[in-house]
């Protein structure tokens, strides 16, 4: 295959190649001669809806998966008929690529499953997202309790070769691959997220997976060279048609209510769907205390959130205190539970906020960047969900915006 921009520039660069000028520029007029690159994109799960993040994008010969998710009983997949036909592919043995953005479970979870099918496939991740895999991988097995101990061994064993085959991308390194070159980029929302910018000699591509605009407790926002511009964008867009959404996911709102449960001198269980956002909670009550703007109480957290804060230590990013413990609290005394299983002996508060940007910071972000083409994916429905396209509206409302939306329905072939 041809090579793409990344290899070019290291050609005409590189000292004592062996290549001669005239080679190279030959050969870029040979890929020139082709045109356009074709691009094709697919939402495979994840498309106007949550719970199975895959999408696939054709870049002239290359055939690539961003992210391989599913809901974590499996009641939502990744549909792979809509590209296993012409003019795709006739097995995802022909898959080129496989770009992990982070390591929530509506972004992974197919990834063993697809692990046989896609043997040929380089899969791409951070370091830290690689070190997340396991523990994601290992605690939903724990919790399938209806698989038999063959098919629990059996999924261990896939998990693990899996998570072995990835290969570690740090920030800001260019990946040269035939035919295009890929670089991740910090995208904040989870430690280890990555944005994923692929260029070609005529196109840019960016797609985010999950970001955040604003600093968490465990990361920064996305960052992106000042430089850096992009034709296309495929963007996750959860608040997208939530122009009105009220503040009450808001993490400081639920840190507010925790604080006065507290103060009345009531022991709370917090409970979290996401291992990586009880992960994040124990930083944020550690923190809290630590400040002194909340009782220092003792904190328990279960095994499973234990062996995930062990290794994120392990990768210098520390979460755990003193005052932290493993297990059950055992009776009297007043306390926090961090974890899954609520206990009746606590007053029960459903941790979930956003780690999204909202309706506001995405029409920001699009107005920055100012793309011809914004394909919105992994759009949530809600209660707060507007008829009228505010988004569009109000970019199309901007003189200076070219961007064209495109809300992409899951199985829908788009060329871009």
């Amino acid at each position: 295959m041809l090579a793409g921009a990344g290899l070019i520039r290291e050609l005409l660069y590189e000292k004592n190649t062996g290549i001669e000028t005239e080679k190279i520029s030959a050969l870029i007029q040979n890929m020139k001669k082709r045109g356009k690159s074709k691009l094709q994109f697919v939402a495979l799960g994840g498309g106007q809806e949550v719970g199975a993040s895959c999408y696939f994008l054709q870049i002239d010969d290359a055939y690539i998966l961003l992210d391989c998710g599913k809901s974590p009983a499996g009641s939502c997949a990744p549909d792979f008929t809509a590209i296993l036909k012409p003019p795709f592919l006739e097995s995802l043995g022909q898959i080129s690529q496989i770009f992990i953005s982070h390591s929530h479970y509506d972004h992974i979870g197919a990834l063993k499953d697809l692990a046989d099918q896609c043997r040929n496939a380089g899969v791409y991740a951070t370091p830290i997202t690689k070190a997340l895999l396991f523990h994601i991988f290992w605690n939903l097995n724990n919790r399938q309790r209806y698989l038999s101990e063959n098919a629990q061994e059996l999924d261990e064993i896939m998990a693990d070769i899996t998570i072995r085959s990835i290969i570690e991308t740090g920030y800001c390194r260019e990946i040269l691959l035939p035919g295009y070159t890929a670089t991740f980029y910090e995208a904040g929302h989870i430690p280890g997220a990555a944005m994923v910018y692929l260029q070609t000699l005529d196109r840019r591509i960016l797609y985010t997976g999950d970001f955040s605009c604003r600093a968490s407790a465990l990361t920064s926002p996305y960052i992106l060279p000042e430089t850096l511009s992009f034709d296309t964008v495929i963007i996750c867009g959860l608040h997208a048609k939530h122009p009105n959404l009220p503040p009450g996911r808001d993490l400081q709102s639920q840190l507010s209510f925790i604080k006065r449960k507290l103060e009345q001198g009531r022991s709370v269980h917090l409970e979290t769907i996401q291992l990586t956002k009880g992960w994040e909670i124990l930083h944020i009550m550690n923190k809290e205390m630590r400040k002194k703007t909340m009782p220092l109480l003792p904190i328990y957290i279960d095994r499973s959130l234990c062996l995930l804060a062990e290794e994120m230590e392990r990768m210098h990013i520390p979460v755990r205190e003193a005052w932290n413990y493993v297990g059950t609290p055992p009776r009297g005394g007043q306390c926090i539970m961090i974890g899954r299983n609520p206990s009746p002996r606590f007053m029960s508060i459903k941790v979930d906020f956003s780690l999204h940007p909202t309706y506001r910071e995405l029409a920001d972000f699009i107005e920055k960047y100012n793309p011809k083409t914004v394909v919105l994916v992994h759009t949530g429905t809600s209660e707060f969900q507007t008829e009228a396209n505010y988004l569009e509206m109000e970019l199309l409302a901007k003189a200076s915006s070219v961007s064209q939306l495109i809300y992409a329905e899951t199985g829908a072939i788009y060329t871009l």
